[in-house]
């Protein structure tokens, strides 16, 4: 089961202050999406200036290496320091995306992943003020707070696929080597465009991004886009 940042507190900005949360509470959930996508061994702590962040991440490691390997199901770890393939680690495999409309024989497949990257398009589309005042190792929580506030529909959409030659732009996906769409509610509209980008480019891992605001973790689903002919609606 999916555990708790023992950092976050109810007010305040996730166990921070007016400056935004807590060292321990993005160290806790930064090491958590590590180790969760790691669950062969606890990651290593890095090395920075803050000890408070450092012990926090080694906690969070560490509860996350136990989910993982109790669950088996976080295998795609979209990561910031650049693009990387997908990873697939020994006995997962992927469940049906349970989508349905026109566009689902172009998604038939769901694959879990955890880490904060994708959300961020998602975070700054749904609450770009939020945006502002949260850092990334706690896009999920500050995601889910948005939705539910907002009474916004109860999936989001990001159509993805690496882009190995690119620019610095100031968007956090895009500047990690990946190309990305338009954030929807709707899952026929994403699919569209995630469709139409791999007919006219030459795209590497083309698909979309699901997120379900279930919990605050990182948590997300990553659809790729079938092989074959694709049906556009």
């Amino acid at each position: 089961m999916p555990r708790t940042n023992p950092h976050l507190e109810d007010g305040g900005g996730g166990g921070g202050n007016a400056f935004g949360p807590s060292h321990e509470a993005r160290g806790w959930q930064a090491g958590y999406d590590a180790g969760i996508g790691s669950p062969q061994g606890v990651p290593a702590t890095p090395l920075v200036r803050v000890g408070g962040f450092m012990d926090a991440f080694a906690e969070g490691a560490a509860a996350g290496s136990t989910d993982g390997a109790a669950e088996g199901w976080r295998l795609w770890a979209v990561r910031e320091e650049g693009p990387g393939a997908v990873t697939r680690p020994p006995g997962t495999e992927p469940v049906d995306s349970g989508e349905t409309g026109d566009a689902a024989p172009n998604f038939p497949l769901a694959w879990p992943g955890v880490g904060p990257l994708p959300l961020l398009p998602m975070l700054t589309h749904s609450a770009p003020e939020a945006h502002a005042a949260w850092t990334t190792q706690l896009a999920g929580l500050a995601l889910r707070r948005a939705l539910a506030a907002q009474g916004d529909p109860c999936r989001l959409y990001l159509p993805v696929c690496l882009q190995p030659e690119h620019s610095l732009t100031g968007d956090a996906v895009l500047d990690a080597g990946y190309w990305h769409g338009t954030v929807s509610g709707s899952f026929g509209a994403a699919g569209r465009e995630a469709a139409e980008h791999a007919l006219v480019r030459v795209p590497h891992f083309p698909g979309l991004v699901r997120y379900r605001p279930e919990d605050d973790h990182n948590f997300w689903e990553w659809l790729p886009l079938a092989q074959g002919d694709l049906t556009l609606p």
